[in-house]
């Protein structure tokens, strides 16, 4: 069974496109925008989340009766999010008539704002593989509504579609002024009932990156369990390991220092100790801080987290690489993204690949 099968035993139904029409949607002449707007009786920060996980995207991202298959999925600034897209349609050419039609989608994120008054995302389609060109520009902004007592969240997405020609081509052949408004409709769906905190409870109060590495998965593996090619890698610079103490083994321990300079200017040095919990060569990590060696107990955590780290061949000298921590909390879940979870793990994967690339 795969990973994402596993998860996706436990998720609730995804979400539909309750009340499509309280989505307000302009198209005005002589634009060559879409511009709509949601109001959502959630709190921003589970409005913001539910756009973190690719599971999480999978409960609700596009119109009515779509599902997506997430490939690549990088949530920072100049990540990647490599998807499908199945819809309900059939598609007479296919090699199964009368089956879902698959599109093909690339995504490349440009800024991420989580702080102020307004919270951003903004992302630009690409070519992706297999289908017609289609560029464009989108911007979604998160502002804080309602009230302490009963929060909720304002949504917008602006897509600039660079000629009102090509809007209109989109909205006359691919329904994308309606397929909008039930995108957002099922955002507020997921969001706004029990589905967003029972797929996150059910996912762990999980952070996902997966990414495509231009190096075999044989390499990875070895900077990810070999010492000396830790040290090398692992930090965000100017951060660095200077000590690696680990027995590859279920039950062994999985222990290293970092060190690097403080809020003041002054070095730190941070012990982490944990303990592997499966070990399968070449293929799957897991560790977590809240055991020591031998299934001790740990210490009290701040944030305590369990990783999973997945090696697959993704073609010729490539591997998919898929890291996924899970927390004991949503607060602590919460805590890990402000940190930096997503820059600071896409960042030691590109040193990662550095370093692959001249071994």
């Amino acid at each position: 069974m795969t990973l994402s099968a596993f998860f996706s035993r436990k998720l609730p139904p995804p979400a539909q496109p309750r009340h499509a029409e309280r989505t307000e949607t302009d198209a005005r002449t002589g634009s060559c925008e879409i511009v709509q707007t949601r109001l959502i009786a959630a709190p921003r920060g589970a409005v913001w989340a539910a756009w973190t996980d690719p599971l999480q995207l999978g409960q609700w991202w596009g119109p009515k009766g779509f599902s997506v298959t997430t490939r690549v999925f990088e949530f920072r600034p100049g990540g990647h999010w490599i998807f499908t897209m199945h819809g309900p349609d059939p598609d007479p050419q296919s090699k199964q008539p009368g089956g879902p039609r698959d599109f093909a989608n690339h995504i490349v994120f440009d800024t991420l704002e989580q702080g102020g008054e307004v919270w951003r995302i903004e992302y630009h389609h690409v070519s992706a593989e297999g289908q017609e060109p289609m560029h464009f520009k989108t911007e979604v902004r998160f502002e804080t509504a309602g009230t302490e007592q009963a929060p909720a969240t304002r949504v917008s997405m602006r897509a600039d579609f660079g000629s009102e020609a090509f809007r209109d081509q989109l909205i006359r052949d691919f329904g994308a002024a309606q397929g909008g408004k039930e995108n957002l409709a099922r955002l507020a769906d997921h969001t706004e009932g029990e589905s967003f905190a029972t797929t996150r409870g059910a996912l762990g109060y999980r952070l996902v990156l997966s990414r495509e590495l231009p190096v075999p998965r044989a390499l990875v593996w070895s900077c990810w369990t070999e010492p000396e090619l830790i040290k090398q890698w692992f930090c965000p610079k100017p951060w660095r390991v200077t000590e690696v103490d680990q027995d590859l083994r279920a039950g062994g321990r999985a222990n290293n220092v970092m060190e690097g300079p403080g809020p003041d200017g002054q070095m730190m040095r941070m012990p982490n100790t944990g303990s592997f919990l499966e070990v399968v060569d070449g293929q799957r990590l897991v560790f977590t801080n809240m055991l020591l060696e031998d299934w001790a107990p740990a210490p009290p955590q701040a944030m305590g987290f369990t990783a999973s780290l997945i090696f697959e061949d993704a073609g010729p000298g490539r591997c998919r690489y898929t890291a996924i921590c899970q927390h004991t909390d949503p607060a602590s879940q919460e805590q890990h993204a402000a940190m930096g979870f997503h820059l600071g793990w896409g960042t030691a994967a590109d040193q990662l690949v550095a370093l692959a690339l001249t071994l």
